[in-house]
């Protein structure tokens, strides 16, 4: 099956084209650019999720230091073990806090969070 497109010449006379081009320059001139301080992405900064993959990583050497296997931490927090893996490996796209505190408190541990200025780095 082939979809032919249909190319149809617009109505507008040169100064209804003018009129939309203005328009349309108008509205991209006022749309926030990525430097513009009112711009807010909706998606989470790279940084805190790099974080929160690196806390999974310290649950792992914890969990592999204790000696206790995924089936042993699922059972314990209730996560499923193949969820369990995909958090330890970094597969887990955006973990939560709160899986991550369930694991940590499985392996009798916590997790404390730091306040500090931007720009400066938490020691690691």
């Amino acid at each position: 099956m082939t979809v032919r497109r249909i190319h149809r010449k617009s109505d507008r006379n040169p100064e209804q084209t003018a009129e939309l081009k203005a328009f349309r320059e108008e509205i991209q001139r006022s749309k926030p650019g990525i430097d513009d301080p009112q711009f807010e992405s909706p998606m989470q900064p790279l940084g805190e999720v790099l974080m929160m993959h690196r806390l999974a990583q310290d649950l792992k050497r914890e969990r592999e230091r204790q000696n206790l296997t995924l089936a042993q931490v699922s059972e314990l927090t209730e996560i499923d073990e193949a969820a369990l893996s995909r958090l330890e490996t970094g597969r887990s796209a955006n973990p939560t806090v709160q899986t991550l505190a369930r694991v940590a408190a499985a392996l009798g541990k916590r997790i404390d969070y730091t306040l500090c200025d931007i720009g400066s780095q938490a020691d690691s």
